[in-house]
C-alpha cells in the first residue's frame, strides 16, 4: 500500500486476490471435486465489493476454478466499515439467491483481508443471513451419509472439530491447503479465447439501487465506525556497524565489544 503527498492512498495499482481469500476458494474447488465424484453438481460463485479495476481479481477465481462472478460496485459504497460492507454484500447474496432460484450451502470466505485485518465481515453476514458458522478453519471434510460438513478449526494451542449442517460460513486459514494456480481452460473461460469470445465467463455488476439499499445505509453514513485519522509511521534504525580484524578471533573479539557497546 502506497500514500501520495495528500495521505490518500494509491488505488491505481492492480488489483489482487486477497492471499486468504485464495485458500478459501481452494477448498470450494476441493468441496465441489468431491460433491462431482459422487455424482452431483455444484457451482461456485465468487463476489466482491469494491472499485471496477476488482474485476481482475474475480476473473483470476475464474481461471483457478470459480463459475460465476459478482462484482457489487458502486460509489455510494466508498467508506463502508465491516457492518456496512457485510450489510451490503449480504444484499448481493440474497439478489444473487432470488434471481437465480436457489440458495447457497456454504459461503467460503478467507480468515481475514491482510490489509483491515479485523475478520468481522464474514460473521456479520453469517449473522445477518442466519447461517451457521464456523472459523478458523483448517480442514474440511463432506459427509455424504449426513449431508454435513465435518470442520477441524484452529483453537489456542490445538483445534476442535465440529460437524456442521448447511447453511454455513466458513473462514479458511492458510494451513488448510496449497492454493493452486490457474488452469488453460480457466484461463479461456476468464478471459476468452481468440475463436470463440462467447464462453467468457461475464462479470455481473451490482450497484445499490439493485439491491434496494439506500445511500443512507451503506459507505460513510452507514458506518458507525469512525476513523479520526490515519498517517505514515516513519520508522528509522541507527547506521550499520561492521566489525572487522586482521583474522576470525579478531574479528569476534570486535564484534563483542560493538555489541556490548550497543547495549550501554
Amino acid at each position: 500500500m502506497t500514500t501520495g503527498a495528500d495521505g490518500l492512498m494509491d488505488r491505481s495499482g492492480k488489483s489482487m486476490i486477497n492471499p486468504y481469500c485464495k485458500h478459501a476458494l481452494e477448498e470450494a474447488i476441493k468441496l465441489k471435486e468431491t460433491i462431482k465424484s459422487l455424482g452431483k453438481e455444484s457451482d461456485i460463485t465468487v463476489m466482491s465489493m469494491g472499485p471496477p479495476n476488482f474485476e481482475q481479481s474475480l476473473r483470476q477465481a475464474i481461471s483457478i476454478g470459480a463459475d460465476s462472478m459478482y462484482l457489487l460496485s458502486d460509489r455510494k459504497l466508498a467508506g463502508s466499515d465491516t457492518m456496512a460492507t457485510a450489510k451490503a454484500l449480504s444484499k448481493l447474496i440474497q439478489k444473487i439467491e432470488e434471481e437465480r432460484g436457489w440458495k447457497f450451502d456454504v459461503l467460503f470466505a478467507g480468515l481475514q483481508t491482510v490489509d483491515g485485518d479485523t475478520a468481522h465481515v464474514p460473521a456479520q453476514i453469517a449473522e445477518r443471513l442466519k447461517f451457521n458458522q464456523v472459523t478458523y478453519v483448517e480442514k474440511l471434510e463432506y459427509l455424504e451419509d449426513k449431508n454435513t460438513l465435518k470442520v477441524r478449526r484452529m483453537i489456542e494451542k490445538g483445534y476442535m472439530e465440529l460437524e456442521v449442517p448447511f447453511p454455513t460460513v466458513l473462514t479458511v486459514t492458510n494451513v488448510a491447503n496449497i492454493p493452486r494456480g490457474p488452469k488453460l481452460s480457466g484461463l479461456m473461460k476468464a478471459t476468452g479465447s481468440k475463436l470463440d469470445k462467447m464462453k467468457m465467463v461475464q462479470l455481473n455488476i451490482k450497484s445499490i439501487s439493485d439491491l434496494d439499499l439506500k445511500p443512507e445505509e451503506v459507505g460513510l453514513n452507514g458506518s458507525p465506525t469512525v476513523v479520526a485519522k490515519v498517517r505514515v509511521v516513519q520508522s528509522s534504525r541507527p547506521p550499520i556497524k561492521i566489525a572487522e580484524g586482521e583474522n576470525i578471533i579478531e574479528t569476534v573479539e570486535n564484534l563483542i565489544f560493538l555489541m556490548k557497546e550497543e547495549a550501554n
